[in-house]
């Protein structure tokens, strides 16, 4: 690590740019991270594509189906908690916060239009996420999916999740010596931050 790489606040900074670049880029190593939120059994984990970051906001997004079971846990429980991880760089971000949940709202119209018609079916499924079948070939292609040339189908159905993050931690698995450090925000997006023991 150089000099300029010591300084907390440059790499809280950088974390920010290597997230945007994830929501920006669908090569990038953060664009699939694993999001997890509690429900009444324990943790709920799975993969999402990162749709939005904004590190002057301090907020990150994927969208989701709002049938969905994650959508229901978030109403009851708005904790949510995201792991990124780069193994190029060995990097390691975790990040926690509450989740707001947006459906019939500018943000979510303005989220839809940028969802292309392919991606729109998704959310056009008379079945439900996690709706047990028996076939899936024919349920996904006969019963789940509403093929009706109308774009906007699915626009009901769909739904954007957005982290308003109060806590971030940084881990890098450099060979020679690990490095780990978090950053909690206040409510103004300021932060402190620590070095910690990896």
């Amino acid at each position: 690590m150089n000099e300029k790489e010591y300084n907390l606040i440059a790499i809280e900074s950088d974390c920010w740019l290597q997230i945007m670049e994830g929501a920006l880029k669908s090569s990038h190593p953060f664009h699939q991270p694993v999001v997890a939120n509690a429900t009444t059994i324990g943790a709920n984990m799975r993969m999402v594509v990162l749709r939005n970051a904004s590190a002057a906001e301090k907020t990150i997004s994927f969208y989701t189906d709002i049938r969905s079971g994650k959508w229901e846990e978030l109403q009851n429980n708005q904790s949510i908690s995201w792991l990124f991880y780069n193994p190029e760089s060995r990097t390691q971000i975790r990040l926690s916060g509450k989740a707001s949940l947006h459906q019939n709202d500018e943000l979510a119209n303005h989220a839809w239009k940028n969802v292309n018609s392919n991606s729109r079916k998704n959310y056009s499924s008379i079945l439900t996420p996690s709706s047990k079948i028996i076939d899936p070939k024919k349920s996904l292609h006969q019963e789940a999916i509403i093929i009706t040339g109308n774009s906007e189908e699915g626009r009901g159905n769909f739904g954007v999740v957005v982290t308003n993050i109060l806590w971030m931690e940084w881990l890098w698995l450099n060979p020679g010596c690990h490095y780990r450090a978090n950053f909690i925000y206040d409510k103004n997006r300021d932060f402190t931050s620590s070095w910690l023991v990896p």
